[in-house]
């Protein structure tokens, strides 16, 4: 009688366990099924309704594309490569066949990272076209969030570590919650910016350039654009926030981020690589600290390196940004013409 009880008792608690377990299968089958983040399995496109892994997928349009397309210049760096296209940038190289390797909010640990696969490839490195900001500078750490982990055949984590990373992602309410609602509704809603990209392609199959669908808007709606999204420019609480007087932001490179950037100077050496940097044009208008230029200058030359931050003729102009922290390709186009000049 008493086995019989313990018995019952058993299978009472693995009943319960199994309906417990159901919503987490049927969870897990749905990732397995839709890959969301493109990450099971090698694709030949990658765009898709889901925010994507920019590091990620740069990388693979790489390697799905290097045996066909002779790729030897590189443009690197945080979002705003987006103002950057590959072939304007061709246009001031000679022979260059270009492709953008971005990430988000990309740190220069992840750009040497890059240039570090890229020369174990044996991959020909002759230019790279370096954009960032003082963010990029002073992060000298790799990202483990699902929207900025490098490939594990570049970073050194596990294959199983990098799946687990976006599976554990996938699970997230944040995540979940936009995920399904888009998948059953096909309605956007703004809770899921982030999320759910609403806009259909965003990127070139071959070389990775941005397609950003607000120029479509700029087009469509004019100085309206500008007039409709002035919540996008403005900076809360901050009474200082663009009121034309210099402001310079503190110094971020120390020993660790030096150590980083000497590094990346190793490798371009070895290959006989051209760099252009470029420090980003940022509309909040604040100079990156001297210092940080001085150190950039020092170990890139002075020739390779451009500063566009603070008050300028680029950050005066609305015109060139899409809203506070990105600016569109017809202000790319004028800081090559500058720097190429």
């Amino acid at each position: 009688m008493k086995k019989r009880d313990e018995r019952s008792i058993t299978s009472r608690f693995a009943l319960k366990l199994a309906v417990l377990l159901i919503p987490f299968i049927i969870i897990l089958g749905i990732y397995l099924h839709d890959d969301p983040f493109m990450v099971l399995k090698q694709y030949k496109e990658y765009n898709s309704t889901v925010v994507l892994d920019e590091d990620y997928v740069g990388w693979q349009i790489f390697v799905n594309n290097r045996n066909k397309i002779a790729f030897n210049s590189f443009i690197m760096g945080n979002s705003c490569t987006m103002a950057f296209q590959c072939h304007e940038w061709e246009k001031h190289l000679k022979a260059g066949k270009a492709i953008r390797l971005p990430g988000c909010a990309e740190s220069i640990m992840s750009i040497y990272k890059k240039l570090a696969a890229l020369d174990k490839l044996g991959a020909p490195i002759n230019n790279i076209l370096m954009i960032i900001d003082k963010t990029s500078l002073e992060n000298c750490q790799l990202s483990l969030s699902h929207t900025g982990i490098l490939p594990h055949t570049i970073s050194g984590i596990s294959k199983f570590k990098f799946q687990e990373m976006f599976c554990q992602s996938f699970f997230y309410p944040s995540f979940l919650i936009p995920y399904l609602d888009y998948k059953i509704t096909h309605k956007y809603r703004p809770y899921m910016n982030g999320v759910i990209n609403p806009y259909g392609r965003i990127r070139e199959s071959d070389n990775n350039d941005a397609i950003n669908p607000r120029e479509k808007m700029i087009e469509e709606e004019g100085e309206k654009y500008w007039i409709n999204r002035e919540h996008e420019f403005q900076k809360k609480r901050d009474k200082n926030y663009r009121d034309g007087k210099y402001k310079e932001d503190f110094p971020v490179l120390y020993e660790n981020q030096i150590n980083i950037l000497t590094k990346i100077k190793d490798i371009l050496v070895r290959n006989n690589s051209s760099i252009k940097i470029i420090i980003s044009p940022d509309y909040n208008q604040v100079s990156i600290n001297k210092k940080d230029i001085e150190v950039l200058n020092n170990i890139f030359g002075e020739n390779n390196v451009f500063d566009f931050t603070g008050i300028n003729e680029y950050t005066n102009d609305i015109h060139n940004y899409y809203e506070k922290t990105h600016y569109r390709p017809i202000l790319g186009e004028k800081l090559m013409n500058k720097i190429y000049k």
